[in-house]
């Protein structure tokens, strides 16, 4: 732990920096929940195929072409499916530093409007999603996919983070101020 010295007359104080780690803090017991399934198919295939791909090309030198596109389409599918995860369990980043410093009562108004600005992004991202999986009339070029399921799973993927959102804003209206000021602390401390 780093500290700070300084003197007053002839005494020597020792003045702790900000440490924040807790001492008493246990790690979280590491829960599989069946919902988080299609993300580890989605990197395990991944994976397989990206080592596909490098196995081809740098031992056999003749690379496969589809291991390319493929692994750039799931690696698309690996970041939206597991964007659910994530709002699932409340887990996407937020700035802090604002929840610290304003009275509980502005932290849960804080807190609501946040979700609700979300839970729009997510809506209109499906929205955009579905719009540009109506046009798009192509398919893969390595194998004979339409692109459009692509954007169908993303739209799919968008609309399920909208509904986790609304869980977690109509959780945080339930709450009285103290405790989502107190469970932002947790999670901030925690985390």
């Amino acid at each position: 732990m780093m500290t700070n010295q300084k003197q007053t007359g002839h005494v020597e104080e020792r003045v702790s920096a900000l440490d924040l780690v807790d001492e008493n803090q246990t790690e979280e017991v590491f829960a599989f929940n069946m919902a988080d399934m299609p993300v580890m198919i989605i990197f395990w295939v991944l994976v397989v195929i990206v080592f596909l791909q490098f196995f081809t090309r740098y031992v056999l030198n003749d690379s496969l072409g589809w291991t390319e596109e493929i692994a750039r389409y799931l690696l698309i599918l690996l970041g939206f499916v597991g964007s659910i995860t994530v709002v699932r369990k409340g887990g996407h980043i937020f700035l802090e530093f604002f929840y610290r410093f304003i009275p509980s009562q502005w932290t849960k108004a804080l807190v609501i409007f946040a979700q609700v600005a979300s839970t729009s992004f997510y809506i209109y991202c499906a929205y955009l999603a579905s719009q540009m999986a109506l046009r798009m009339n192509q398919s893969l070029v390595s194998i004979p996919i339409p692109k459009s399921l692509m954007y169908w799973t993303v739209c799919l993927c968008c609309m399920l983070m909208a509904i986790h959102s609304l869980v977690w804003l109509f959780k945080r209206i339930k709450q009285p101020h103290v405790e989502v000021a107190n469970s932002l602390n947790d999670q901030v401390i925690t985390d």
